[in-house]
């Protein structure tokens, strides 16, 4: 089996990612900082990962959300924004997840008030993939899960 067929593998991405995106989140969790030498290697592949998944159009919409995002609000983390890019590479179902669970996060900090809150954005991403990964387990034992 090469790269390429286990890069199309869904539940083989999102096992990867789990284990990717774990020292993100707690490093995020601890200090609100994520090293680049955690986000900047999985920015990079992302971009050859999309092209073999056929995730680019959405990757790329994605970074121009980030990068938009970024100006309007620069207290946007950079962080968040290259795992984000990733996950659309990789998974998209993650990166939806997570990003619905960051929102509703957001909105319940703000009706009890908090609007000065941070939120760790790689925590509830690396929360998504770990949903991601066990719906697309769940559907692999019972000989659901398609491959593209």
């Amino acid at each position: 089996m090469s790269v390429a067929d286990l890069l199309q593998d869904p539940l083989f991405r999102s096992i990867v990612l789990v284990i990717w995106l774990l020292p993100c989140a707690i490093q995020d969790r601890r200090t609100r900082h994520v090293s680049n030498w955690l986000t900047v290697p999985f920015f990079i592949l992302a971009w050859p990962v999309a092209i073999l998944t056929d995730h680019f159009a959405l990757t790329f919409a994605v970074f121009v959300g980030v990068y938009v995002a970024a100006k309007l609000e620069p207290r946007t983390g950079a962080a968040d924004g290259k795992l984000m890019v990733g996950l659309a590479a990789f998974a998209p179902l993650a990166l939806a997840i997570g990003v619905l669970l960051e929102g509703i996060a957001f909105a319940i900090l703000r009706l009890r008030g908090r609007r000065d809150a941070s939120i760790p954005g790689a925590l509830w991403l690396y929360l998504g993939c770990v949903l991601s990964a066990g719906m697309w387990s769940s559907q692999a034992l019972v000989g659901l899960a398609p491959y593209r």
